[in-house]
């Protein structure tokens, strides 16, 4: 079911239209969000072509918050702090990863804008099937932000037991 769920909507992300318009929509959204303003540690995916924008999220943060980048070991996820975005290069998976080594140890005042393929209007989100953001979110309690296109927004997803949801979903 998930992986059908994942292939359909993989199709419709690749079809979007006007999709500059629809990040620079997303983008003005998460920025006034009150949950963003008030953190001052954003964990940020580095977005792949076709999913929302988060290279201009990340430029627009580094200049005001602590912004940190995951990278995959094993199967774990690790979110390193970057000062620009030159502080990337390919890693697992052909996505940009931080080659920096300041880890970040300190949650508290954190919050992840969480990757998907598609998401749930009760926050539950269809990934790439790995579990990386699942285990991830098993061990640190913190707000969560999903971004998505109106078209990958749907009513209801099957989820699982270890599946853990955002709080919100920010979309065109």
């Amino acid at each position: 079911m998930k992986n059908a769920l994942r292939k359909k909507y993989l199709e419709i992300r690749k079809k979007i239209k006007n999709k500059n318009s629809k990040d620079l929509t997303i983008f003005k959204k998460v920025i006034i969000n009150e949950k963003v303003k008030k953190t001052t540690t954003i964990l940020i995916y580095v977005s792949t072509k076709d999913e929302v924008d988060t290279k201009k999220l990340i430029e627009y943060f580094l200049k005001s918050k602590k912004v940190a980048v995951p990278k995959v070991m094993g199967n774990d996820m690790k979110f390193y702090f970057i000062k620009s975005l030159d502080d990337l290069e390919k890693g697992s998976f052909n996505i940009l990863e931080p080659k920096t080594k300041a880890e970040v140890k300190d949650f508290s005042n954190a919050l992840s804008i969480t990757p998907g393929i598609c998401f749930s209007k009760d926050g539950y989100r269809i990934g790439y099937g790995k579990g990386f953001y699942d285990r991830f979110y098993q061990k640190h309690e913190i707000s969560k932000i999903g971004l998505c296109y109106k078209e990958c927004l749907v009513e209801q997803l099957p989820n699982d037991p270890f599946d853990i949801n955002v709080d919100e979903v920010i979309n065109d």
